[in-house]
């Protein structure tokens, strides 16, 4: 009897998790390939479906070419409607307009002392140092401007914000006059001077509380005696009304965070924005990116430009590598995903993991921060964890070198996997997230950015017999060739290692080291010869003392 209640429960769990996510009735999401004309193409996608009713909506996002469709119900199959409209030969992809939730766990412990998470010294029955260590980090920098002298901003996507917070340092786009009708800087957006309501189509951004403490997490104003500081002291957050219930509203909204950095990489910072991180604390529970390709596309989008985002994952205790969620199950190297950790460094009993879909923990267990009407208060789920990555990203910038800065605005894609790297391997590791998360840790500014202004290459003169190692071109598409050498000979057979962001193992290579220079391709292939996605890739010869060198695949 108990088997067959077994069985009968997974297969009910195995249909609800294959199922198609709830969606808006008589809607559809095309994104019309780059090289047809929109306006011709809208008139062709409606003519060859007229049988379906179908009918342009609004345009969800310019750069990506994303537009928002409705179909009349009931004259057949929504999945065969929407299968007809992903073989139309001018559709790169199509899907429905699913609904999404925000993620929040209203607070239920309110005796933590403020800020436990930046500086943790045991109050409210805590442990000590179980925090983001702030303000050693805070040393280094409170962030804010680059040394080039570049405003960050974080683009803080959720339900609004209170645009008269004090404690706030909000994003105005100057090239816009506000309330005047008019698309001032011709980005598409009218009267978008306070940010962009994604919501109904305007630039009136609403007051909403949960916006509000997500907000003051990544970047509330520091150190001006008021409040509370954020991970980043002063960039400016850029507040969208996007965390709706409905995915296409999601999707405009990234597309005006991408649309402003975009239009700033093109003006060299006369228009748009310098959006270096955006955060999304809301989500699809047991959404597979399958069925969300759009959605998943614009980080990678994002990423290109100089952008990485960061994603609260569900606050529930499932293995997302199992079940799926949107975003965080999304495959992305340019989305960096967070679980929920408490003041006692254990991860959050109703908050996700997955040692392949979620990177990291971060606090997110009744955490201070600012409110609507000009107040504060604690909340608590995997939304709080989310934006302090989001303020650690722009952190990190701010704290970057002249170097690192003009390497990144000639390969803005390639820096960004650097700051990922340099968060993920700068954690303090936790027996809790180890095994449950990519890096197997929570979130340390400060050692992240230690990583970052001190660099382990000089402890490679050190290395006895001392080896060259090096891979040419770098970036390269679709091979690179590496070369290594000792100064003292040696006839022995070994293995060149190749390895991920996530530090898993691609590939291994034999090689053969004879003292003088030998070199070995790899063709961007792992064990079983299938090609690897774009991003960054280590490699060391499997002896010892061996540097580490990184390379970059571009496709």
């Amino acid at each position: 009897m108990r088997s067959s209640i077994l069985i009968l429960c997974f297969i009910f769990l195995t249909f609800f998790l294959a199922a198609e996510m709830p969606y808006v009735p008589g809607d559809i999401m095309i994104r019309i390939k780059p090289e047809t004309d929109s306006g011709e193409s809208i008139n062709s996608l409606e003519n060859d479906f007229q049988q379906f009713g179908l009918k342009e909506k609004i345009l969800l996002s310019r750069r990506m070419n994303i537009w928002l469709f409705s179909f009349q119900e009931g004259i057949e199959n929504d999945s065969e409607i929407l299968n007809s409209v992903k073989n139309h030969q001018i559709v790169q992809a199509a899907q429905f307009n699913h609904y999404v939730q925000e993620r929040q766990i209203f607070p239920d412990d309110t005796s933590f002392d403020l800020q436990w998470n930046m500086h943790n010294t045991g109050q409210g029955s805590g442990t000590e140092d179980a925090d983001i260590d702030a303000p050693e980090a805070w040393e280094f920098t409170t962030g804010g401007v680059t040394v080039l002298g570049d405003t960050l901003v974080i683009a803080i996507i959720d339900g609004g914000c209170d645009l008269t917070h004090d404690d706030l340092n909000l994003f105005k786009n100057v090239n816009e006059i506000p309330n005047n009708g008019i698309d001032d800087d011709e980005n598409g957006y009218i009267d978008d001077y306070d940010g962009w309501n994604a919501y109904n189509h305007t630039g009136s951004v609403p007051s909403h509380s949960h916006g509000t403490h997500v907000s003051g997490i990544a970047g509330a104003i520091g150190n001006n005696g008021l409040g509370v500081s954020g991970v980043n002291w002063n960039a400016k957050i850029m507040s969208i009304a996007g965390s709706s219930s409905v995915e296409s509203v999601v999707v405009e909204a990234y597309g005006y965070a991408l649309e402003m950095r975009q239009l700033w990489n093109e003006t060299n910072g006369a228009l748009g924005a310098f959006v270096i991180s955006t955060n999304a604390s809301f989500g699809v529970d047991y959404g597979n990116p399958a069925n969300f390709p759009l959605w998943c596309a614009i980080y990678d989008s994002l990423g290109m430009a100089g952008v990485l985002s960061s994603a609260a994952t569900m606050n529930a205790n499932v293995n997302i590598d199992l079940v799926h969620d949107m975003p965080t199950a999304c495959d992305s190297d340019y989305l960096i995903t967070v679980t929920n950790t408490t003041n006692n460094d254990l991860k959050h009993g109703m908050a996700a993991y997955g040692l392949e879909c979620i990177d990291l923990g971060a606090p997110g267990t009744s955490v201070y921060s600012t409110n609507y009407n000009n107040g504060y208060t604690y909340k608590t789920g995997t939304s709080m964890a989310a934006p302090h990555v989001a303020g650690a990203v722009a952190f990190l910038f701010s704290a970057a070198t002249e170097e690192f800065l003009l390497e990144y605005e000639q390969n803005p894609a390639e820096k960004c996997l650097e700051i990922k790297q340099f968060i993920l391997a700068g954690v303090d590791t936790l027996s809790c997230l180890m095994g449950a998360t990519v890096s197997g840790g929570r979130l340390n500014i400060y050692n992240s950015v230690d990583l970052m202004l001190n660099p382990v290459s000089a402890q490679e003169e050190l290395i006895t017999p001392k080896m060259d190692l090096s891979n040419y071109p770098n970036p390269f598409n679709p091979s690179t060739t590496i070369s290594f050498s000792l100064t003292t000979e040696t006839t022995d057979n070994t293995e060149l290692i190749i390895y991920n962001l996530k530090g898993q193992k691609i590939n291994s290579l034999p090689v053969t080291l004879s003292g003088v220079e030998e070199s070995i391709t790899w063709n961007g292939t792992d064990q079983k010869g299938k090609p690897v996605s774009s991003g960054i890739y280590f490699y060391k010869l499997n002896i010892e003392n061996s540097p580490v060198k990184k390379m970059l695949l571009m496709k």
